[in-house]
Formats: C-alpha cells, sequence, structure tokens
C-alpha cells in the first residue's frame, strides 16, 4: 500500500492551533506520513517563540528561516520573497504528494502558488469564508490555485462552486478548530490561572484586536478605544499579543502602556489548549479575532466584535457587533455581562461551524482520493 506524504508549513500560533487535530489524524492513518514545516511569527520572540510549542507536539518538524522584519505592507512583500524563495529549497526535493493549506494569510497564498508550479496537488481548508480585508483576496487566490477544497459551511462550498470549481473537489467538513473544543479535556479554571501565574477570579475580559491591513495607520488609535473600554469596567483584563501583520507592532505598544496595570495581564503568546480555555471561562472576548466568531459559540462565550475585519462571516448568535468607539464597546460589554435575557439566550446558541469532526472527514477523503492528472488538471466550470 502506498503511503501519501501530506505537507503543512505553519506560520503562526494562531493556525498551528486550529491544524493541530488535523495534523494529529495525519500523523496516526496508516495511508499518510506528515512533514510538517514552521516558519515566521514562529520565530519570532517578540511573539513568544512559538517554534518550541511546534516541536513539543511534532519534535520532527523543520524550520524554514523567514520572518517579518518590518511592521508595514513593504514587510509583508519583502517576506512572501523571501519566504517563496526558502520554502521552494526546502520542499524542491521533497517527495510531496499533497499540501495542505489553512485560511488566508501572506504564508498560506505563497505556500499554494509555489505548489502549483512545483505540481504538488494542493487542499484548503477555509476557503470559499467572506471577510473584508486583503485576507478576502488571498483566500480566494488560494481557492483558484488548489486542487481539493475543504469548506466548514455550506455557504462557503458554494461560494468555492460559484468560482468556478467541480462539484467533486469540495467538500464541506466543519472547522477543525471545534474538533478540539468538543472532543478533548482543557485545562480547569484553576490550573488555567495556575499556569498563567495569575490570580483566579470569577469574572474577567479577555481581549485579542488585530490590525487591519487596508487600516495600518489607525491600528494604535483603534486599539486605544479597546483598551480604555475595557478599562472603564474595572474587571481585570486578559490580552494576548495580535498577529504580526502590518500595523500589529502599534498594536503592542499600546498594549505595552498597561504593563504596569494590576488589572492586566499580557501574554505574547499561549498555548492552544489554555486558550481555549482562556476563551472558554472569559466573561466577555473583546477584540476582532476569527476565533471569536468560529470557536466561541461551542463555550457560549458573547463576544464584542470591534470593527470590520470579520465582515461578511456567518455568526452563531453569541456576537454583538461595533465600531472602534469606546462607548458602543462599553455598552456592548455591559450587555454581553448584565442583560439577563440575552444571557439566557446565550445558553441555547448552537455552533453553526461543526460538530468537532473534521479531521477526521478531512483525512479520510485524503486518504480515499485518487492521486492522477484529474487532480492537477483544472478548468473553470463555465
Amino acid at each position: 500500500m502506498k503511503i501519501n506524504n501530506i505537507a503543512y508549513v505553519s506560520g503562526t500560533r494562531a493556525d498551528f492551533g486550529l491544524m493541530t487535530p488535523v495534523l494529529k489524524a495525519i500523523d496516526k492513518s496508516d495511508k499518510l506520513k506528515l512533514r510538517l514545516f514552521a516558519t515566521g511569527m514562529h520565530l519570532m520572540p517578540e511573539f513568544g517563540y512559538t517554534i518550541d510549542q511546534v516541536k513539543k507536539e511534532f519534535p520532527n518538524t523543520k524550520v524554514i528561516k523567514t520572518v517579518f522584519t518590518s511592521n508595514d505592507r513593504l514587510g509583508m512583500a519583502r517576506f512572501s520573497g523571501d519566504y517563496l524563495h526558502q520554502l521552494v529549497k526546502s520542499i524542491g526535493s521533497e517527495k510531496l504528494d499533497f499540501m495542505l493549506i489553512l485560511g488566508d494569510r501572506i504564508e498560506m497564498l505563497c505556500t499554494a502558488l509555489a505548489s502549483t508550479y512545483l505540481g504538488i496537488p494542493t487542499i484548503h481548508l477555509h476557503g470559499g469564508e467572506k471577510t473584508f480585508t486583503i485576507d478576502e483576496v488571498a483566500r480566494h487566490a488560494i481557492t483558484k490555485l488548489s486542487n481539493l477544497h475543504f469548506a466548514t459551511t455550506v455557504d462557503s462550498a458554494e461560494r468555492i462552486r460559484r468560482l468556478g470549481e467541480d462539484a467533486w473537489r469540495i467538500h464541506v467538513v466543519g472547522a477543525p478548530a471545534l474538533d478540539v473544543i468538543l472532543n478533548e479535556v482543557l485545562p480547569t479554571k484553576e490550573e488555567l490561572f495556575q499556569k498563567l501565574k495569575v490570580p483566579l477570579e470569577d469574572e474577567y475580559i479577555l481581549v485579542l484586536q488585530h490590525s487591519v491591513t487596508e487600516q495600518i495607520d489607525d491600528a494604535a488609535k483603534q486599539m486605544k478605544q479597546t483598551v480604555d473600554a475595557v478599562k472603564a469596567l474595572n474587571l481585570p483584563v486578559v490580552v494576548i499579543y495580535p498577529n504580526s501583520d502590518p500595523g500589529g507592532r502599534a498594536i503592542i505598544e499600546m498594549i505595552k502602556q498597561e504593563r504596569n496595570n494590576p488589572k492586566f495581564h499580557i501574554f505574547k503568546s499561549l498555548e492552544h489548549k489554555y486558550f481555549l480555555a482562556l476563551e472558554r471561562d472569559a466573561s466577555v472576548w473583546v477584540g476582532n479575532s476569527s476565533a471569536g466568531i468560529i470557536e466561541s459559540a461551542s463555550f457560549h462565550t458573547p463576544v464584542v466584535n470591534v470593527g470590520d475585519r470579520q465582515n461578511g462571516r456567518p455568526q452563531s448568535g453569541n456576537v454583538i457587533n461595533v465600531t472602534y468607539k469606546k462607548k458602543e464597546i462599553v455598552k456592548a460589554i455591559e450587555k454581553s455581562l448584565h442583560d439577563l435575557e440575552y444571557l439566557r439566550r446565550l445558553k441555547r446558541v448552537k455552533n453553526i461551524w461543526g460538530d468537532g469532526h473534521a479531521s477526521e472527514r478531512i483525512v479520510r477523503v485524503i486518504s480515499e482520493i485518487d492521486l492522477d492528472d484529474r487532480l492537477l488538471r483544472k478548468q473553470i466550470t463555465y
């Protein structure tokens, strides 16, 4: 029996956490062999040097030595050129049968491009989704570069089909992030706060806010509105650093201004299971992370989604959308904390993003797909 080699390149703590159940399922398969690479934010001390977390889970991970050298669009473009060069050097001589791609980040777009020209069938997860930023463009470009599509929802699958993709290439599997939430035992609240070395509190606000590429110059100002809003509630606040996207360092500098504030507990990065536990136990989550939209409903955690970064993503009913204005953010947080009718409705919210079995569906399809010319030869369907 032929064992197919399947590779994945992780660029951030976030994508690694989301993909860990899929990667573990591949690793356990008797029909697939995992080749894991790490690059980008994983290698940057200012974002927690999370390569250690990756190698803790997968000791055979190979490093592609490319990092973001500046906090602007030029830095992102420069990274893409450097990364493509190093990626091809790393995988060009590997005998790969498939390349896995997640979502929409620059690492993923470059990986899809290189795989296309190397003749490696590309498998895309979380395609067909709508957002507002440059990620929207990258995601749909990756779809057109990919040979198989694992969509999270029926709507996403339909959008992929309307991009001219063959129906047989598209599979609705749900969001892999829910596989951990719904199937694994997460740290207790006591274990969580012991690990983080912060006082155990009944209530706290979780904050994770990324920059928007099209609004780089406003990143610090936008974060200040969020910081001032959560400070107004006089509750403990757990803050996680943003991604390394353009404008991210401006957000970090705004966060650092609160490092002597006893109410603020600031972390560059966290292991995914502890982040999920934080998400589960938070009184309210404030920011603009896709995890807030996709994962939080499984915990019935109220989310205040700030700004337009997630515009277009379906929501499960536990999200209040606001602009970058302190008063709006405060009002939404207060509703999330004190509106008894809203809190009762949250307990009945169902997560529309999946059922916790995405990984097994993904591995089954990859294991059974015929690796032939039909997979690589694409033509738009209309």
